[in-house]
């Protein structure tokens, strides 16, 4: 009997741990997949009707509906891939026991369900404003726009694989982790654009790889969005590949550690 190549038992495998994912999200309800897209979509709506239509926020020359989810779904989808990396290996421990599987496919299979899903909200989400409501859902440099995205889910990947490693070893940590997104999540430029910021406090945020992330996102999608100082996505490129660097050392270097558990 041939022996298959190695690439062809990983595609296998993360196929079917893509498929096991989404029906543990689905779970057995007869409205599972509804539930799996109309959640987020909901979450980010209620977001962006409290903004837009309660505080009454504005962003000059910008449609601020169109600013804010361009900002909250890419930032959504990176945050829940760093988390769904940090508990990918005791979600499926029970699976390890086969030797074909290992902790690296459930990473690749949550990063595809994270993105494929957060895809599916953003699309869903810009054709309601786009053509329910009206506003200019164009994207000005898409391969721009692209990379971006790109550089930020890399960055986000090797935050993961350092979380999992960091987690494994001092499990207390994982709250204080998902903890940390929520002043991220305000230090990102996703609501507030970093031009918005006082002169005192963009020279702190921009340490931040996500704020040049946000804000390159942003330039690739509106052809006259303001400037800032110090926004370089070549600064997020470096974080991306230190990052992605640094988990997989730590991840080989612990693999065992992690299937011993």
């Amino acid at each position: 009997m041939k022996k298959r190549p190695s690439w062809k038992i990983m595609v296998t495998v993360v196929y079917a741990l893509v498929l096991r994912e989404v029906q543990a999200r689905i779970g057995s309800h007869r409205l599972g997949l509804f539930w799996m897209l109309f959640e987020p979509m909901a979450h980010i709506a209620v977001l962006m009707f409290v903004f837009t239509y309660i505080r009454l926020r504005s962003i000059p020359g910008m449609e601020f509906p169109v600013f804010l989810l361009t900002g909250l779904v890419p930032f959504f989808m990176m945050r829940n891939i760093a988390l769904g990396l940090m508990g990918a290996v005791d979600a499926n421990r029970a699976l390890f026991v086969y030797k074909q599987i290992t902790p690296f496919d459930t990473f690749i299979a949550r990063l595809i369900v994270n993105f494929v899903l957060m895809s599916c909200v953003y699309a869903i989400l810009m054709f309601v404003l786009g053509f329910w409501f009206g506003y200019d859902i164009s994207i000005d440099r898409p391969l721009y726009w692209m990379w971006a995205i790109f550089v930020g889910i890399t960055f986000s990947f090797g935050l993961g694989l350092i979380f999992c490693v960091v987690v494994e070893a001092v499990p207390e940590l994982a709250m204080i982790i998902r903890l940390l997104f929520l002043p991220l999540y305000f230090l990102s430029g996703v609501i507030i654009p970093s031009w918005m910021l006082p002169q005192r406090f963009i020279e702190w945020a921009l340490w931040n790889p996500y704020l040049h992330v946000m804000d390159s996102i942003r330039i690739g999608v509106f052809k006259h969005y303001p400037l800032t100082y110090g926004i370089d996505l070549n600064y997020a490129v470096k974080w991306a590949v230190v990052t992605l660097g640094l988990g997989m050392l730590l991840f080989k270097l612990r693999e065992r550690e992690l299937l011993a558990q």
